[in-house]
């Protein structure tokens, strides 16, 4: 009952936050948003994380809607791959409501709140279901959120026109994503994610309620898969296909949602490249293996591209939170890499990598959000960190992290897993991989030596004589990089819990298919 409670407590949230604002006295109205929208997030996380711990104690969980069992009814079957990346969006949902405590003051803070609520229920919705239209109303849901909380700040035209850029090619995205939806249900009779996995696999399987497959499944499914490739592309925000939204979309969003995207909306394309290569369309599906390989072929040229493009613009941006839009992409782009290199330790980084890109990330637009209110988006504004020791510290952690170079932290064991995948598959691939690491290398320092060599003109913001709420999400954020770090170079048990997590995706579609669809034993023709 936890795992569909979750979505539906969190659009229930979203409406009290409305409900919040018929309160007469605006000012009261904004401290009970900001007060109940913690107190929410904190209940959200905490579920989160009760069922990530039953998962990976009891194993893969289903949930019924209405009691139907599938195929006929829609599901939610969370294993831990999905229940680890809903706990990585439910507790970035609390860390984002935290900081936006200090740093959001408008009277419009109940629709700030609504929509960001129904951004996280859209995430959890993409990430625990097990059908594909359910997966299409939640891609809905976090999309039209996402485009309403970059045009938050309406009376900037610059927030309008990136939400505009968002919303037109964010629709033909979703648009495409519904028709290989119907392609998938012309092809298949279902729409179940356990029963299309298991005729892929056995085209004669016939399954109860949705019967077996007629005719050849091959074309419509390459189309289909191809359709699905470009739009979790497109939501990773992967240089061609998501440059002409993401760094506007991240530098006119409030400086909080610009932090919490990466983990609660564009983790969840490269969750769903992930489940649709490995349990859908997974090695043992020899009808389609070519096909795949060589989709996964294009998919690495991609992203080596993307995290090139993206490590070279962090090199001259000037703006901040572009900077780290840029840097976002190129994290991403090295994490789906990750998960193209087709084993569990490829897996295992790009699980490593999204969580090295949230911390660090994270950090660095929280700082950016002090330097904004103090200075402006300038990158020379960064040299606001210098005024702070800890501030700084936690900067120069953030980068070292991000760029991957010390054992003690959480980025050079993502970097490694990396480079491990693939050093017995290409070497020119773990070559590019360290190339990548040392021009964003150059970037990261670019804005240390900025913060040395500058000396800011401050302004005048009430939010500056209160600074603990922002220093001490800084700080926490950064103690959980250097403590993850140091757990996966000295616990076994956490490494070997992370490789046993991709080992089950990697190798275990069977069981998904099993429970999901609630078969005792399958029967392979």
């Amino acid at each position: 009952m936890l795992i569909a409670l979750l979505p539906i407590f969190l659009v229930f949230a979203s409406i009290v936050f409305v409900l919040a604002s018929l309160i007469k006295r605006s000012e009261l109205a904004t401290r009970l948003a900001k007060l109940l929208a913690i107190a929410f997030s904190a209940i959200a996380a905490f579920a989160s994380l009760v069922v990530l711990q039953h998962v990976l104690e009891s194993g893969i969980v289903v949930y019924y809607f209405g009691g139907f069992k599938p195929p006929l009814g829609i599901v939610y079957v969370v294993d831990a791959l999905s229940a680890l990346f809903a706990f990585l969006s439910m507790t970035m949902l609390l860390v984002t409501c935290i900081y936006s405590y200090w740093f959001m003051g408008s009277k419009w803070s109940y629709l700030y709140y609504s929509l960001l609520f129904l951004m996280a229920a859209g995430s959890v919705g993409c990430i625990y279901t097990g059908d594909l239209f359910n997966l299409y109303v939640a891609a809905e849901l976090l999309a039209i959120s996402c485009y309403a909380l970059v045009a938050y700040y309406r009376d900037s035209s610059r927030a309008i026109m990136a939400s505009l850029r968002y919303a037109i090619s964010g629709s033909i995205a979703i648009s495409i994503l519904f028709f290989s939806v119907v392609v998938i249900y012309g092809a298949y009779g279902t729409l179940n994610m356990a029963d299309i996995a298991l005729k892929m696999r056995d085209p004669l399987a016939n399954v109860p309620f949705s019967g077996r497959v007629v005719g050849d499944i091959t074309l419509p499914t390459k189309v289909a898969v191809s359709l699905m490739v470009w739009v979790f592309l497109f939501k990773i925000g992967i240089v061609p296909i998501g440059f002409a939204w993401q760094p506007h979309a991240y530098a006119e969003a409030p400086t909080p949602i610009s932090a919490g995207m990466t983990a609660i909306a564009d983790s969840a394309g490269l969750y769903l490249f992930i489940r649709l290569f490995y349990t859908i369309l997974g090695k043992d599906v020899e009808l389609l293996y070519s096909f795949r390989l060589a989709v996964l072929g294009v998919v690495q040229v991609v992203a080596v591209f993307s995290a090139i493009i993206a490590a070279l613009l962090m090199c001259v941006e000037g703006d901040v939170k572009k900077f780290i839009a840029y840097s976002t992409i190129s994290q991403f782009s090295l994490a789906l890499l990750g998960a193209c290199a087709d084993s569990e330790v490829g897996v295992a980084s790009a699980i490593l990598t999204v969580i090295s890109n949230i911390l660090g990330d994270a950090t660095l637009f929280y700082i950016a959000g002090l330097a904004i209110v103090a200075c402006g988006r300038g990158l020379t504004c960064m040299a606001v960190a210098t005024t702070s020791k800890l501030i700084f510290k936690s900067m120069l952690i953030a980068m070292l992290n991000l760029f991957g170079i010390l054992p003690v932290l959480v980025g050079f064991w993502a970097k490694a897993l990396l480079v491990m995948a693939y050093i017995e598959k290409s070497v020119v691939i773990v070559a590019l991989v360290l190339v990548i690491s040392g021009i964003t290398a150059v970037g990261y320092f670019r804005v240390l030596h900025v913060a040395f060599t500058h000396k800011p003109t401050l302004k005048r913001d009430e939010r500056l004589k209160e600074t603990a709420i922002p220093l001490a999400t800084i700080l926490a954020l950064t103690a959980t990089t250097v403590a993850l770090g140091l757990l996966f170079a000295l616990s076994m048990e956490f490494r070997e819990l992370l490789l046993k997590i991709s080992l089950e995706v990697v190798v275990n579609s069977k069981e998904y298919i099993n429970v999901a669809l609630g078969f005792k034993e399958i029967v392979w023709s």
